[in-house]
């Protein structure tokens, strides 16, 4: 970090401080001072003594509460005040504050933040408004976060069309409200810059900062990169070495590899992006930034499906109904089962097209019979794989035309894993590793993955959490009590005798599989209660009479779906309506 000091002028722009008499931005102007953080620097960390407030002058900060895992708490941009608990109540600082981009913030110490209180009419019942806010959402994480108000697009490479991103994204934000284009100027100097870009936000629903080709350092490829809320990085496929040696201020950023033949897989995790987006030819980029344009509007339909083996299939069900309906659908998340259905939805297959794979997969080719002696699992897994593979090939999650992620367990460090990137075949095949029934899955990375089930068996908080549009939730793990079968009646005759032989009762109790499927989502009954409270609409298809593998109850767990999801959408009426028309960008 590095500190300079900072003159009237430079504080009276900051909007908590416009207004203020020249006198008194003088005296805040003797001791106040302006700190720069570079991306991923800590500015504080929980548990540091409080000495001054903060507001910040540029860039983007976060708020980060400890972990592991730390979890983002909220994300501090141009003008906001903070800090100011701790140092009005005399505490440690109870959260980290991190740079998300090269960042400046002026600080206020404790005898500045007293003058503003008792000098300044109005600033303290705006400060007292401020804590009660932060108070009430102390602890909670921002799983909903506002849609981005500015876009920044920039160059990774020479080669990398930007100007053509930048257009055509500018063009597709455009059909879901006010845009205003800021570009390159000669003419304009450093100074202008901020003053231009407020006056673009207070007119406009959202600013695009087309940040041109130029290299990392230019004055206004740099400030593009600061004040954006989400930033566009544009590649041909091999960035610059200036980012691959620095790749902080990329960190989060929507990955675009437009026109070339791909990104390596070390250069995606060098750079950590929310989202990679791999556009080969002007067609798929002209519907990959459609997309992209209404999630960063929040105007993208999102769907997440629950894992439970052949119960899952009522997904298909629902999605038909869904489509029927006219909604059109651009992000998919699942988990287990839920993962292969929403993986084939990704690609953009047809439901028909869906169809004819579940069938072709899972009921004229039963890929769950390849048994093994139970040393390490029930079944070997090779002929899910093989499937997966013949599905999807060599396709990779950041290639598909529609957003995907899926979930599976590190069993090692007992952690839910989100695959946004890599092998489509390799993720799904380790969301659908039920422990005791497929063996676990080892990554390249050296970690051993289970069913993502484990722990989250409706995964919604992935995608609930970016704010991006609505999510329609889908859950299958509805079910009666193990202890009746599934309501099944008791066995007569042979049967009877057979089953209290080896079982030592003459009910119809759950075979190994539905009770190890039983088991092991017990621990995420929890999460999923969570995820129905994020989720916009909910659909709980109630497949009882369907167990773990009964494959062929596909038409039974289809009709549920299907009825399941228009009697969720009758039931949300109008509501549901405008997401028809948002997706279809009316």
């Amino acid at each position: 970090m590095a500190r300079g000091h900072l003159t009237a002028d430079a504080l009276a722009e900051l909007p908590l401080l416009a207004g203020l008499p020249q006198q008194l931005l003088e005296r805040l102007a003797v001791d106040a001072r302006e700190v720069h953080v570079e991306a991923g620097g800590w500015l504080f960390r929980a548990g540091d003594e409080a000495r001054a407030a903060y507001v910040v002058r540029s860039g983007r900060l976060e708020v980060v509460a400890a972990g592991p895992p730390a979890v983002v708490m909220g994300v501090l941009r141009r003008g906001t005040l903070f800090g100011e608990l701790a140092l009005l109540t005399d505490s440690a600082r109870s959260a980290s504050v991190r740079a998300r981009r090269d960042s400046s913030v002026v600080e206020l110490g404790r005898d500045q933040f007293e003058m503003l209180i008792d000098s300044v009419p109005g600033f303290a019942a705006s400060l007292a408004r401020s804590l009660g806010a932060q108070l009430a959402a102390r602890g909670q994480p921002a799983t909903a976060r506002s849609t981005p108000r500015t876009v920044a697009v920039i160059a990774l490479d020479a080669g990398a069309p930007c100007e053509a991103v930048a257009s055509r994204l500018a063009t597709t934000l455009g059909h879901h409200g006010r845009v205003a284009v800021l570009g390159s100027d000669p003419d304009r100097v450093p100074g202008d810059y901020m003053g231009l870009l407020d006056r673009a936000e207070r007119a406009n629903d959202r600013v695009l900062l087309a940040g041109g080709c130029a290299s990392r350092g230019e004055p206004w490829t740099d400030f593009c990169r600061q004040e954006a809320d989400v930033l566009v990085a544009v590649t041909r496929g091999v960035p610059d070495r200036t980012w691959i040696d620095s790749p902080a201020p990329l960190e989060g950023c929507e990955l675009v590899v437009a026109g070339g033949s791909g990104i390596a897989e070390h250069i995606v995790d060098t750079i950590a992006p929310r989202e990679v987006h791999v556009l080969r030819s002007d067609a798929e980029i002209e519907v990959g930034l459609a997309i992209a344009a209404r999630r960063l509007s929040g105007r993208s339909l999102g769907l997440v499906l629950s894992g439970g083996g052949a119960r899952a299939l009522a997904h298909v069900g629902v999605y038909d109904a869904l489509h029927d309906a006219g909604f059109v659908i651009d992000r998919f998340g699942g988990t287990s089962m839920g993962a292969v259905i929403s993986a084939i939805l990704a690609t953009g297959a047809t439901p028909r097209e869906l169809h004819a794979m579940i069938r072709n997969g899972f009921i004229a080719e039963n890929p769950s019979n390849d048994y093994t002696l139970p040393a390490y699992s029930l079944i070997r897994g090779r002929k899910t794989y093989a499937l997966l593979r013949a599905a999807f090939g060599s396709t990779r999650i950041e290639e598909l035309p529609r957003r995907f992620f899926c979930v599976s367990t590190d069993l090692q460090t007992r952690r839910s894993v989100v695959h946004r990137t890599g092998l489509l075949a390799d993720a799904v095949f380790a969301s659908l590793a039920i422990p005791g029934i497929f063996p676990p899955v080892a990554d390249s990375r050296g970690r051993m993955l289970v069913d993502g089930g484990v722990l989250d068996n409706l995964p919604v908080e992935p995608m609930a959490r970016t704010g991006e549009g609505p999510v329609i939730a889908a859950d299958v793990s509805q079910r009666g009590s193990a202890a009746t079968g599934n309501g099944r009646p008791r066995l007569n005759g042979l049967k009877r005798r057979v089953r209290r032989a080896l079982t030592g009762s003459e009910l119809t109790i759950p075979r190994v599989s539905d009770t190890l499927m039983r088991s092991f989502t017990i621990n995420s009954n929890d999460t999923v209660a969570a995820a129905l409270r994020h989720a916009d609409l909910v659909i709980l298809p109630r497949v009882d009479g369907v167990g773990m593998l009964d494959w062929k109850k596909f038409p039974q767990a289809l009709e549920i779906g299907q009825q399941a999801a228009l009697a969720a959408l009758e039931e949300a009426g109008e509501r549901v309506e405008t997401w028809t028309r948002r997706a279809k960008g009316a």
